[in-house]
């Protein structure tokens, strides 16, 4: 087929073993790319009961069949593993020219397994692959390590996938950063990578993609820039990017405040769009998008005036700000430029920051546990003191880069009861009592507490649906997390479809004349009932089953203490019936295991085999 490279590159980092592979065209007909081929290679590939930290586990990072052409939003990647965090299935993504040189360089992806016995990067040019000495980087972070493989490789047009301090000291929520300011951010995928050794994957391409039919993706391209001019949404989202979702989430009640007590910031008007745009110095677009919606900011004021970052994004301004009672935007900024150098997860950071404010506050601990700090909401001086100390695992840095999880479990006191996290991945920045949609969406997630694979509050919240209404919920959810399926196997942003938009119709058209492949849309939302029944598998067999889809107790039995959905909270019996329900749409029994005739049907194989048939060896 057109548009994919028919080729992964598999490289056995322990035995420095590189081996190139053509998956076939039926495991790319049926799972589509990025999520949906990882899943099924994961599954494949992955012994059982594997240590996420451990030699045995695999770090894919995969490009999607449209990167490389000019389909809005596909200067995407996504990296799939075990994850150290859930020790379940995990996926994360970021934008980067990672992603579209590795298929110029004529790769769908990269299969790492093993680890190296000294820090090393990874270096592809084309057919060249070499495993490289990183002792010139090991230690650097994020953005000195970029740098320094440009000036080392004399050549700044390369991607760049790397870790930071965090990632080689194995903190459960490192990242994978790219492009400086882009991250494959929750799950721990960073600690993965350091794990075998690995600092940086630096990838350099000469070759091309060749759609199928070129002149129909440039037609379909026109018409989604011509719709942007008729798309109040996408014209909004252009000029203010993720911070606008603060002004929607805050007055909803929604957004995450005081460690997920209260749904509104009284100081939300500092750092909500408007706050954010007024420290705005210009946009940034992704390679092959038409939106251009990243904001860089620069610090306007106090001790950290002049400090440039690309964001903060919705989701870091919802965690180390609102979340943590910090409202000064510079110190925002500050505490996100630390993740990103540090190769920390904005998302998680915000969460077990504002867990342990909490213990303190209710006096489960004292100063002499945290390295003499006198914490409280609001210190934005201690936020990054924590940062570095979770970075380099130093003091009580080293317990909170296990995550909130395992924090709870360590300081006791009932402090599990507000620990806000789902499977061991700490809360997006939605709380979700605001509905049961989104209460649902968080709780059968299979990586977490996570608002990718869904965003109910759409609909919950923007629409007409009653957020406490129980009828039809179910479907909502496995409507929302197929067409979110979709978009992430095939590796488009889903900026760009939500909000041009770009329907699955649409997507068949591009997947058709990229490839060559007839498609419907009903094609791709088979494939993603395939593709989450896979992942769902994988999940079972790590030991997932219905009692990992909950909430924490916070959620059950608090009530928000302010804003439009103040007292409200989900009742327990509430979220089981539409959990069954919702098992119910997928063909999975009351446990959440798909069934044998779902798996027939979708043909999807419940042993592992070998996907592979090797086409050229190094």
């Amino acid at each position: 087929m057109f548009g994919y490279a028919n080729r992964l590159l598999d490289v056995d980092l322990s035995t420095k073993s590189i081996t190139v592979f053509n998956p076939g065209e039926d495991l790319y007909e049926k799972y589509l790319g990025g999520r949906g081929l990882g899943a099924r290679l994961l599954y494949d590939l992955l012994p059982p009961g594997a240590d996420p930290l451990g030699r045995e586990n695999i770090f894919l990072l995969l490009a999607g069949p449209f990167a490389g052409t000019i389909v809005p939003g596909s200067g995407k990647y996504v990296v799939i593993t075990k994850s150290p965090a859930t020790k379940g299935y995990v996926d994360s993504y970021a934008s980067g020219r990672i992603a579209v040189e590795l298929k110029f360089a004529g790769y769908d992806g990269i299969i790492l397994r093993g680890s190296t016995a000294t820090p090393s990067y990874l270096y592809i040019h084309n057919d060249i692959v070499e495993i490289r000495d990183a002792g010139f980087i090991w230690g650097k972070n994020t953005l000195e390590t970029e740098d320094l493989i440009r000036e080392a490789i004399n050549d700044r047009e390369v991607g760049i996938a790397c870790i930071g301090p965090a990632g080689e000291r194995l903190v459960k929520f490192a990242t994978v950063n790219s492009d400086y300011f882009r991250q494959a951010a929750r799950g721990g995928v960073g600690a993965v990578m350091g794990s075998k050794n690995i600092k940086a994957i630096v990838v350099k391409g000469s070759g091309g993609v060749k759609s199928h039919d070129t002149q129909t993706v440039m037609e379909l391209v026109k018409q989604h820039i011509d719709r942007i001019q008729d798309s109040p949404v996408a014209k909004i989202r252009i000029i203010h990017g993720t911070p606008l979702t603060l002004n929607l989430t805050n007055a909803a009640g929604m957004l995450p405040t005081s460690n997920f007590r209260k749904g509104v910031f009284e100081e939300a008007d500092k750092i909500n769009a408007e706050g954010v745009k007024d420290s705005t110095i210009k946009s940034r677009g992704c390679y092959g998008c038409i939106l251009a919606c990243s904001q860089i900011t620069k610090a306007k004021e106090g001790k950290y005036k002049g400090t440039v970052l690309e964001g903060p994004e919705y989701e870091s301004l919802g965690l180390l700000g609102s979340n943590l009672e910090v409202s000064n935007l510079s110190d925002i900024i500050q505490s996100n430029l630390l993740c990103d150098q540090l190769g920390l997860d904005t998302i998680s950071t915000g969460g077990v920051i504002g867990f342990l404010m909490e213990c303190m506050e209710k006096g489960f601990i004292t100063p002499a546990d945290v390295n003499g700090l006198q914490l409280r909401f609001g210190d934005s001086e201690a936020v990054h003191e924590l940062i570095h100390d979770i970075a380099y695992r130093q003091g009580v840095g080293n317990l909170l880069a296990e995550g909130v999880q395992a924090t709870a479990e360590k300081i006791g006191h009932n402090s599990s009861e507000f620990a806000m996290h789902v499977k061991g991945l700490e809360f997006a920045a939605y709380d979700p009592r605001i509905g049961y949609g989104t209460a649902l969406s968080y709780a059968v997630n299979t990586r977490g507490a996570c608002h990718r694979r869904a965003w109910p509050p759409m609909v919950e919240v923007l629409g007409k649906e009653n957020p406490y209404g129980i009828e039809g919920k179910a479907q909502l959810i496995k409507d929302l997390y197929n067409d979110n399926c979709v978009m992430h196997s095939l590796l488009v942003c889903d900026f760009p479809g939500k909000m041009i938009p770009i329907k699955n119709p649409e997507y068949a058209q591009y997947y058709q004349a990229v490839t060559g492949r007839p498609t419907t849309a009903e094609d791709l939302l088979e494939a993603a009932d395939r593709i989450e029944s896979t992942i769902r598998l994988f999940n079972n067999r790590e030991g997932f089953t219905r009692d990992k889809d909950t909430l924490p107790p916070r959620a059950f039995k608090e009530g928000l203490l302010n804003g439009p959905a103040e007292g409200r909270y989900i009742p327990k019996e509430a979220l089981d019936t539409i959990i069954s329900e919702y098992y119910a749409l997928r063909g999975w029994d009351e446990q959440g295991v798909p069934r044998e005739d779902t798996l027939d049907r979708l043909e999807v194989a419940a042993e592992r085999r070998n996907p592979f048939a090797p086409v050229s060896g190094q």
